[in-house]
């Protein structure tokens, strides 16, 4: 009898990664459209402020992943702009390159004590400019891996001790109660109860096998808008999310 021919089905293509989002910060409308057209070409997403502040006012709009900023504009200039940036919990992490025509050293100085962490001399070249964007966005990937790596570390050696110190007494207590289940009908009210408690006991071993086989770092919503660790997340396979 000729076997029957298996089709195997190829798993599910992973989900195409986001595009990096820009915010250009410039004054200029033709500098911006001209910074815009380069970003958009090379794949990026884009978001505009026309000065410092409204990218203040829109940045938690748009959550770029990196900004250009320009540093003479009016009413508040890009070093002003900044340094509030880099006062601000919600946003000090995104990365600020600075387009300038002024590459003096008092310039140069004031951007990067403000806290930028590249410049671009006007007018930027293609070339130039998406070399650094993506200098800039590849430094920000190792902070990001760097900074879940430290987390997950903290979190392994919490969840060691958690299970180290609940295994014995949780052991303990299953085992009496199921000693008490042997003294008792099945169809007593107390069996059932007894029997819940039981299941009760299993799912708490059940979590703490969980802590103990977390792999990477992942986080729900809580109670109260906290961020609380997502065990079930967290002990998958990172490559089948």
């Amino acid at each position: 009898m000729a076997k029957k021919k298996v089709k195997l089905t190829p798993p599910p293509a992973p989900p195409p990664e986001r595009p990096s989002k820009i915010m250009i910060v410039e004054d200029d409308q033709i500098s911006r459209e001209f910074v815009r057209n380069m970003l958009v070409e090379d794949g990026y997403e884009t978001c505009q402020a026309q000065d410092g502040r409204q990218c203040l006012e829109t940045i938690r709009e748009c959550l770029p992943d990196l900004i250009l900023m320009d540093v003479s504009m009016p009413a508040l200039d890009g070093i002003e702009t900044c340094k509030r940036l880099k006062a601000d919990e919600a946003c000090r992490h995104i990365p600020v390159i600075f387009v300038t025509g002024n590459n003096d050293d008092q310039t140069l100085q004031a951007a990067f004590d403000a806290g930028g962490s590249d410049y671009v001399l006007k007018p930027a070249g293609r070339v130039e400019l998406l070399a650094r964007v993506r200098t800039s966005l590849a430094q920000r990937r190792m902070t990001r891996k760097f900074a879940e790596e430290e987390k997950l570390k903290g979190v392994l050696e919490t969840a060691g001790g958690v299970c180290h110190e609940l295994n014995q007494p949780l052991q303990y207590v299953l085992g009496a109660v199921q000693l008490l289940m042997l003294d008792v009908s099945p169809e007593s009210p107390i069996y059932a109860n007894l029997d819940n408690i039981r299941a009760r006991i299993e799912h708490m071993g059940e979590i703490t096998r969980k802590l103990a086989e977390i792999t990477h770092f992942r986080t729900r919503k809580y109670v109260g808008g906290k961020e609380i660790i997502d065990i079930n997340q967290s002990v998958s396979d990172p490559s089948e999310e």
